[in-house]
């Protein structure tokens, strides 16, 4: 026996109900109309049995389906198998619909024989029987066809939804891993920068280095956020330039231009320092006399943020400019390809007047996450 939900099978004895009285008052509306009227009883005797033997059949059509299914490569194997199966159907519909006939809903007042149902098989009912058999066995493949295309959807769709965590994963880790590797290659370069001024005896700057470097560990380690807004990345970059006052005393000038309207727009953190770090190790400490990095951010067009980053060192050499320089450089270029893939902007190229020019676009959003000061206390609570 298939084993089907009962509502199934409560639907399906609804409709046979429902088919067969709709039958029933065709065959007692048109007989009345012809001059030989008909009473109900007889009505539903004449058609309600065939579609209650049709429902009891059921069960054994699906299992022959299921048994024997029409799939391509193998229709050849399972058409005689339905042939046969089409022909014993429509002896056992024909007969047994008769027998209830005559013998449960008359009481067995009227005689009944084999061979006059054979016989009416052959004669009447015989291609009607094949027809309806097919069209069981079609609605079936139908219904199983469109079953299993809903369970293939539903398994792509989980298995998208998966490969789709699975992306999003990897590509969080390996944006983690490259906003991790700013941390240390800041450190070595500042820890380096604090050895030389060690050597030279320089213990009051070496001290306050220390104090500065402890500060600006602790602001980047704390706050894990993925984006703050512009106006904690400038923070962030201010800490980071107090060190760089240190390290260069007045060989160095920080300048900074940045619009109101901008300062609320969400950026990558530590997306400036990389850039200021480039700006200050590739330009300005290669020039014997004082040099001047200055840092601009304004909206353009109202949905961009562009930052820059200039300096009046030597400038950019083509070569870096196609592939830019060191770490920092390389690093910010891959954070930003995962976050925004091509809608963004990073191109380096050497001023007029002299010097290098880093400029960022990033698409305008808003910042909506917490403040910079709230994640520090959170995190340090």
């Amino acid at each position: 026996m298939i084993r089907l939900k009962w509502k199934f099978w409560l639907a399906l004895t609804g409709a046979a109900t429902l088919v067969g009285l709709l039958e029933a008052a065709q065959v007692y509306a048109g007989l009345a109309a012809t001059g030989v009227p008909i009473s109900w009883p007889r009505a539903l005797r004449s058609t309600m049995p065939s579609w209650y033997v049709l429902l009891a059949l059921l069960p054994g059509i699906v299992w022959l389906i299921r048994r024997f299914p029409f799939d391509p490569g193998r229709w050849q194997r399972s058409l005689p198998v339905h042939l046969v199966a089409a022909v014993c159907f429509a002896f056992l519909h024909v007969t047994v619909s008769s027998w209830l006939s005559q013998y449960v809903l008359t009481g067995g007042a009227e005689a009944w024989s084999l061979r006059e149902n054979l016989s009416r098989i052959l004669t009447l009912f015989f291609v009607l029987e094949l027809v309806t058999y097919f069209a069981v066995v079609g609605a079936y493949a139908a219904y199983d066809y469109s079953r299993r295309f809903r369970e293939r959807e539903a398994h792509a769709a989980q298995l998208a939804l998966r490969a789709s965590r699975l992306e999003a994963n990897l590509s969080r880790a390996t944006l983690d891993a490259l906003r991790m590797q700013l941390n240390p290659h800041f450190l070595f370069n500042t820890l380096n920068a604090i050895s030389v001024m060690a050597m030279k005896g320089e213990r009051q700057g070496v001290g306050r280095m220390i104090m500065l470097l402890s500060d600006l560990l602790r602001l980047s380690l704390d706050n894990r956020q993925q984006f703050v807004a512009l106006r904690d990345e400038l923070e962030i970059l201010d800490r980071y330039l107090e060190i760089e006052n240190v390290r260069f005393g007045d060989r160095l000038t920080l300048e900074r231009a940045v619009d109101a309207a901008a300062l609320d727009a969400e950026v990558p953190s530590l997306l400036l320092q990389p850039l200021v770090e480039n700006a200050i190790h590739h330009g300005i400490s290669r020039q014997a006399g004082p040099g001047v990095v200055r840092v601009e951010a304004e909206v353009v067009d109202d949905d961009w943020l562009e930052l820059r980053v200039l300096d009046t060192g030597p400038g950019i050499d083509a070569a870096a400019q196609r592939n830019g320089t060191g770490v920092g450089l390389a690093n910010t270029r891959a954070r930003l390809e995962e976050l925004y893939g091509g809608s963004h902007v990073l191109a380096l190229s050497s001023r007029p007047e002299g010097g290098g020019c880093v400029v960022v676009r990033l698409p305008l959003r808003q910042y909506t996450g917490k403040p910079l000061e709230d994640s520090l206390q959170t995190a340090l609570a």
